[in-house]
């Protein structure tokens, strides 16, 4: 209450006090607001790194890794193979990564992926296998299925020997790739070109190439069509591009490039330039006229919600974080009340069974949803006169008044019954489990008594229930 006291004598002058610093401290804000812009395009880059790392390099890794598997080699270099074996290999590794998993076999003369698809290699969905076959590269990116758009990591297999064997990859799809760069773009503002080595857009987190036939064809974009392109390199004279302002519909990008060296391939960013530092004092001194208009009425609001919060504070300071219901303090300052009120008393001790149990099984979080749980079954099993607080620990304690200890019994053995019947379920498999509950239970009269002495019998009774085996209630005794 001291606290709360000083709280309001000088609320007022804090306030105002605040309401200066802001104001001064804006202008030093918005003059360093270029410098936290230039900051906040360099940690935009970043997760860039992340992006290109997970949705590019990796699937190249894990194509890697199959083309280099030499148990998978000797397998496929048999005269006679066994589908399904082969079938469960791509499924476990496509099941592992989240990618689609292929393999297209000379020898074999088939091609198989991890959705059970199987074809030939004459059939004309196969086109894609003569075209990079005769290619003099080990791997390859490239988009392909007209029906569902992947791209595809194609990756040369060999033999000790350096004899060809087949092809081997994975294939992501690329509605996968427009939530990631979609995503991305939402966040920092940027646009994400990939381009290949001969300049065709592979990627783009705004326009996503379609497959034609089973190949991409009439559908290819040269990053060379693009405007905005033409621009830059009329303004850099080469490729070597580093930030570059250029106009992008009607508006203006900084144009930076990045090397994807695993791809040969090339990312373009395309950013929003830095705001010139005049438009900032404008924005400054337009808002500035009415952010003074605010605090008046800021402060009006400020002080009237003042008492709210004072309220609040008192409230939470006598309620228990975890079960929302009231704690020691609360307690005993509500002990004191209703012995003014009534003539006798029951208090009770209840104490969770091998608690630590719990947590050292299944966690403290599930001991938490434990203890919330109890904490519901004794709030809403009580009369409207009855109070049941938390104690401390696994501890709770009703204060029931006018309650003779049998009329307690009768109370928290069905509350035992209760608790001892409700499963809990641990949210991370399908385990459930049951806890109990023992109870010490401890009848007076208001005349002469303190709340610890009751405690003190309570708890007497409780250590008799665990004694005799827990999942109990007893009554003290003198």
């Amino acid at each position: 209450m001291k606290f709360i006291s000083k709280f309001d004598r000088n609320i007022s002058v804090l306030y105002i006090l605040t309401i200066v610093v802001i104001v001064i401290t804006s202008y030093f804000t918005f003059k360093e607001v270029i410098n936290s812009y230039n900051k906040s395009q360099h940690q935009a880059i970043i997760p860039l790194f992340s992006i290109i790392t997970s949705e590019v390099i990796r699937p190249l890794n894990v194509a890697s890794f199959m083309a280099n598997d030499p148990l998978l080699t000797d397998f496929i270099e048999q005269e006679k193979i066994n589908k399904n074996e082969l079938l469960h290999y791509l499924q476990r590794l496509a099941q592992r990564y989240n990618m689609l998993t292929f393999i297209a076999l000379e020898k074999h003369n088939l091609i198989l992926d991890s959705n059970d698809k199987l074809i030939s290699l004459s059939n004309e969905n196969a086109e894609w296998y003569q075209r990079l076959k005769s290619q003099n590269k080990d791997q390859f990116a490239d988009i392909g299925n007209s029906e569902n758009p992947h791209l595809y990591f194609d990756m040369k297999l060999v033999n000790d020997q350096e004899e060809f064997l087949g092809f081997i990859g994975v294939a992501i799809d690329l509605n996968h790739f427009a939530n990631k760069f979609k995503e991305y773009s939402k966040r920092f503002g940027f646009e994400l070109i990939f381009v290949d080595q001969n300049n065709d857009v592979m990627l783009s987190s705004n326009h996503f190439m379609k497959t034609d036939s089973h190949h991409r064809k009439d559908e290819t974009i040269n990053i060379g069509q693009l405007e905005w392109y033409q621009d830059l390199l009329s303004q850099e004279g080469s490729y070597q591009i580093t930030n570059t302002i250029v106009s992008v519909d009607s508006g203006e990008r900084i144009i930076s490039q990045m090397p994807i060296q695993a791809l040969n391939w090339r990312m373009f960013i395309l950013a929003p330039p830095v705001s010139q530092q005049d438009e900032y004092w404008q924005l400054f001194l337009t808002r500035i006229g009415v952010f003074l208009i605010l605090i008046a009425i800021l402060y009006y609001i400020f002080i009237n919600t003042v008492d709210y919060f004072k309220n609040r504070l008192v409230e939470d300071s006598e309620t228990d974080f975890l079960t929302k219901l009231p704690n020691r303090s609360f307690l005993n300052w509500k002990f004191e009340e209703l012995i003014c009120e009534y003539e006798g008393i029951c208090v009770v001790i209840a104490d969770i069974d091998y608690f630590k149990v719990v947590n050292d099984t299944y966690g403290h979080v599930v001991g938490d949803e434990v203890l919330k749980e109890v904490a519901t079954q004794l709030n809403n099993n009580l009369r409207h006169e009855d109070i049941s607080g938390r104690w401390g620990g696994e501890e709770f304690v009703m204060l029931l008044p006018n309650t003779s200890s049998k009329k307690a019994l009768e109370i928290v053995e069905r509350l035992r019954e209760n608790i001892a019947n409700t499963p809990f379920k641990v949210s991370s498999s399908n385990h459930q489990f049951n806890i109990t509950i023992s109870f010490g239970v401890c009848e007076s009269t208001t005349e002469n008594v303190s709340f610890k002495q009751l405690i003190e019998h309570a708890d007497i009774a409780l250590y008799e229930a665990k004694n005799k085996g827990r999942n109990q209630s007893k009554i003290y005794k003198d």
